[in-house]
C-alpha cells in the first residue's frame, strides 16, 4: 500500500477540526447534537482519506455504479442537496421565529402605550 501525502494531512486537518469542534462544546459553543454529528463527519472524511480504494469501490458496488469515482461525486452531490435542504428548513424556522417575535413586541409596544 503506497502512502500518498493527502493520507497524511487530510487526517491531521480534520484532528485539528475536531479538536476545535471539542473545544467549542467545552465553551458552551456548541451544542451535544453538533458535536457529535461534527466529530462522525471528521471521521468519515479521515477514514476516506486513509483508505480511499478501498471506501470508493465498495460504495460504487452499494450504490450500484461501475465508476468508483461517480459514486463518490454522486454520493458527495447527493449530500449537498441534502445540506442545502436542511439549511434551507432552518432559515425558514428562523424567519418564522423572528416574524412572530417582531409582532409579538409590537403588540406589546401598542399595550404600553395605550396603558400611558
Amino acid at each position: 500500500m503506497d502512502i500518498r501525502l493527502f493520507q497524511i494531512l487530510v487526517p491531521l486537518v480534520t484532528l485539528g477540526f475536531a479538536i476545535t469542534l471539542i473545544l467549542r462544546y467545552k465553551k458552551g459553543e456548541a451544542a451535544i447534537g453538533e458535536l457529535v454529528l461534527g466529530l462522525i463527519f471528521w471521521v468519515a472524511i479521515t477514514l476516506i482519506s486513509i483508505f480511499p480504494d478501498f471506501i470508493s469501490v465498495n460504495l460504487a458496488k452499494a450504490l450500484g455504479f461501475k465508476s468508483n469515482i461517480n459514486a463518490i461525486l454522486f454520493f458527495c452531490i447527493g449530500l449537498l442537496f441534502y445540506w442545502q435542504f436542511k439549511l434551507f428548513s432552518l432559515i425558514r424556522k428562523q424567519d418564522r421565529t423572528i416574524t412572530q417575535l417582531i409582532r409579538e413586541l409590537a403588540l406589546k409596544e401598542e399595550d404600553e402605550k395605550q396603558e400611558k
